[in-house]
C-alpha cells in the first residue's frame, strides 16, 4: 500500500470522512489521526436503530463501487471477521450508476485493436448490467451471427481504485495501531489481501479461465453450464461470452414441482463442484445465476472461484460429520488438520465456544439454521483462536450459504443436508478405497525414504558452508512494519530543518549587503528568505504537535 498523502486525496478524503460521520462513525474517526479540519461542519445522521454492521454496509454502498467491491471481498473472509459483519457485507450488490457509452467505448476499442463495426454486426450501447468494475452489453458477432455478452471494464477504474485503496489502507493502519480491541482483526493484512484479489478480478482473462475450467470439469452435468468464452476476443479489460437468455431465481415464477427440481439441481451442482472436482463458483447468489426457459441453470460472473485439494475435501467431509454429530472434540481435531500452521491453541476455551455454537444451532434444514451460516461462524471461531485455515474454506462456506439461500427462494423446503449426503458418502468411499489408501500411505513412505537418503548430502552442504564461512541466519523482527514510514518522516523533517537553517543563514548575509531590489529599505531576497523559513518552521511545529497529540 502506498503511504497516505492528504494533498493527493484532497477531494476524496473529506468526502469519505463526511460519509463515515453521517453513518455514525465519528467516535472511531476521533480515535484515529484524522485532521480536525475534516471533521468540522459535518452532518450527523440518526442511525441508532441500525447495528454497527448494518451501518458499515450502508456506508460502503454510499462510498461507491470500489468500497462495495472491497466489502464483497471481505465477505469471503469469515475466518477473520465476525459472522454478523460477513452476513451484512454479503448483501452488498453491484447496483451502481452506469457510465455513458462514449466514456467506456475507448476501453473496448483499445482492447479489440479495431472498430466495433469490424467485429460486431450489432452492438446495443445501453448496458444490460453495471457492476463496480465493468458493464455488460448485448451484441451480435459478424463472424458467426451469434449473440454475445460483452463485458467492458470501466474507464479510469485503475485510478479510482488506487485513490480509494490508498485511503482504505491508511484507515486500516490507523485502526490497527490505535484501537487495541480491533487489533486482532489485523486490518492492514486484510487490505493487502483484498488488493491482491481486486487485482485478479481486474484481469478478465482470469474470469475467462475460471469459466472454461468449469465447463471442462462438468461435462456430465447437461443441465448446468457456464457461458462459452470467445477467447480470441477476450483480453485484460474485455470479456466476450455467449449470450444466455434467462431469469434470476428471484425474478422467475415456476410450478412447485419444477422449482423444487431446479433448486435441487443447483444444490447438487455446487456439491459436485466442491466434492467431485474441487473447483467451484465462490459466489452463486441470485444475481450470478440464470434459469433458462428449458429449466437449465447457467452460472455467470466467474470472477470469484475456489479450488480445494483432495485432502481438503476429506477434511470437509469430516467437518460435516462432526457438526451433524454435534461432536465439539472432533470438530477441533479436524480443524487442527485443516490448519496451515501448528500454533498452540487454548483447547479448553475453543471447545467451550464450539459447544456453545453447536447448542445454539440445534437444528439444520428448512426449519432450522442454514448449514452455511454455521460454517461461517465456525471459521471465525477457528481464526479468533489461532487456527488459520486456507482462505478457500471461507470461499467454500460462502458458496454453500449462497446456494442454500438461492435454492430456498425457489423451494422453501430445500434441505442442503439431503443434497450433500450422497456426495459426502461417495467421497468417504473413495477415501477408503484401496487406491486412495495406497496413495495416502505408500507414496508418502517412499518420499520419506527418499528424504532420508538426502540427509547426508544436506548435512555435508551445511558443513561446507560453515567451513567456507558462508553460513547466514536471517531474522525478521515482528512489530516493525511502520519503521520505514517513521524513518522517512523523520528524514523529511530533518531535511526541511537543514533547508530552514540554510535559508536563515543565507538571508542574514544577504540582508547586510544592500543588494537591490529593496523592500522597506532591505534587500527583497533576504526578506523572502526569512518569510519562507518562518512558514516552513511553523509547518514543522504544527505537524510535530499534531503527531504527538
Amino acid at each position: 500500500m502506498k503511504p497516505f498523502n492528504y494533498l493527493s486525496n484532497a477531494v476524496r478524503a473529506p468526502e469519505i470522512v463526511a460519509i463515515l460521520v453521517r453513518w455514525g462513525f465519528e467516535d472511531l474517526l476521533l480515535q484515529l489521526d484524522t485532521p480536525q479540519f475534516l471533521l468540522k461542519n459535518l452532518v450527523r445522521k440518526k442511525v441508532t436503530h441500525l447495528t454497527a454492521y448494518e451501518r458499515v454496509r450502508n456506508a460502503c454502498e454510499e462510498l461507491g463501487p470500489i468500497f462495495v467491491k472491497f466489502g464483497q471481498i471481505l465477505s469471503t473472509r469469515p475466518d477473520r471477521l465476525p459472522e454478523p459483519l460477513v452476513m451484512e457485507l454479503k448483501k452488498l450488490r453491484n447496483d451502481v450508476e452506469t457510465q455513458p457509452f462514449e466514456t467506456i467505448k475507448p476501453v473496448a476499442l483499445k482492447a479489440l485493436g479495431r472498430e466495433l463495426e469490424e467485429v460486431f454486426a450489432e452492438f446495443d450501447p445501453n448496458p444490460v448490467a453495471a457492476g463496480s468494475l465493468g458493464q455488460v452489453y448485448r451484441a451480435k458477432l459478424i463472424s458467426t451471427g451469434a449473440e454475445v455478452a460483452v463485458k467492458i471494464q470501466r474507464s479510469e477504474i485503475h485510478k479510482t481504485i488506487s485513490a480509494d485503496m490508498e485511503i482504505i489502507g491508511w484507515f486500516a493502519k490507523q485502526v490497527h495501531a490505535r484501537i487495541e480491541e480491533l487489533r486482532p482483526y489485523n486490518f492492514p493484512s486484510l487490505v493487502r489481501e483484498a488488493e491482491k484479489r481486486l487485482e485478479e478480478e481486474l484481469d478478465y482473462r482470469n474470469e475467462a479461465d475460471n469459466a472454461e475450467i468449469f465447463i471442462a470439469l462438468n461435462t456430465e452435468q447437461a443441465n448446468v453450464f457456464a457461458p462459452k468464452v470467445y477467447r480470441e476476443l477476450t483480453s485484460r479489460r474485455l470479456l466476450v461470452t455467449e449470450w444466455v437468455e434467462g431469469f434470476a431465481p428471484d425474478q422467475i415464477t415456476l410450478e412447485p414441482e419444477v422449482a423444487e427440481r431446479v433448486a435441487r439441481m443447483g444444490g447438487e451442482s455446487i456439491f459436485h463442484q466442491i466434492v467431485g472436482t474441487g473447483f467451484f463458483h465462490a459466489d452463486p447468489h441470485p444475481g450470478n445465476m440464470l434459469i433458462t426457459d428449458d429449466q437449465k441453470i447457467c452460472f455467470i460472473d466467474w470472477g470469484q472461484a475456489g479450488q480445494i485439494t483432495m485432502q481438503m475435501r476429506f477434511h470437509l467431509a469430516d467437518m460435516f460429520a462432526a457438526i451433524t454429530e454435534r461432536d465439539a472434540d472432533k470438530v477441533i481435531r479436524v480443524a487442527q488438520h485443516m490448519s496451515v500452521d501448528n500454533r498452540r491453541i487454548d483447547r479448553r476455551r475453543l471447545e467451550k465456544e464450539i459447544t456453545f455454537l453447536l447448542n445454539k444451532h440445534r437444528e439444520f434444514g428448512p426449519t432450522g439454521t442454514k448449514m452455511g451460516t454455521v460454517g461461517l461462524e465456525m471459521l471465525y471461531l477457528f481464526g479468533s483462536n489461532g487456527i488459520e485455515v486456507s482462505p478457500d474454506y471461507a470461499l467454500l462456506s460462502k458458496s454453500i450459504l449462497c446456494v442454500e439461500e438461492t435454492a430456498r427462494i425457489l423451494d422453501p423446503h430445500f434441505d442442503i443436508q439431503k443434497v450433500a449426503r450422497p456426495y459426502l458418502v461417495k467421497l468417504n468411499k473413495e477415501r477408503w478405497s484401496f487406491s486412495s489408501i495406497q496413495r495416502q500411505t505408500l507414496f508418502p513412505m517412499l518420499n520419506m525414504f527418499r528424504s532420508m537418503q538426502r540427509i547426508p548430502e544436506n548435512m555435508q552442504r551445511i558443513l561446507q558452508k560453515v567451513e567456507d564461512e558462508k553460513l547466514q541466519i536471517n531474522f525478521h523482527h515482528t512489530g516493525t512494519e511502520n519503521i520505514e514510514e517513521t524513518i522517512n518522516a523523520s528524514m523529511n523533517r530533518l531535511t526541511v530543518g537543514i533547508i530552514i537553517g540554510s535559508l536563515l543563514m543565507g538571508s542574514s548575509l544577504v540582508i547586510t549587503t544592500g543588494v537591490t531590489p529593496l523592500l522597506w529599505g532591505y534587500p527583497a531576497i533576504g526578506i523572502v528568505g526569512f518569510l519562507v523559513s518562518g512558514l516552513l518552521g511553523i509547518y514543522i511545529v504544527i505537524s510535530t504537535l499534531r503527531k504527538h497529540h
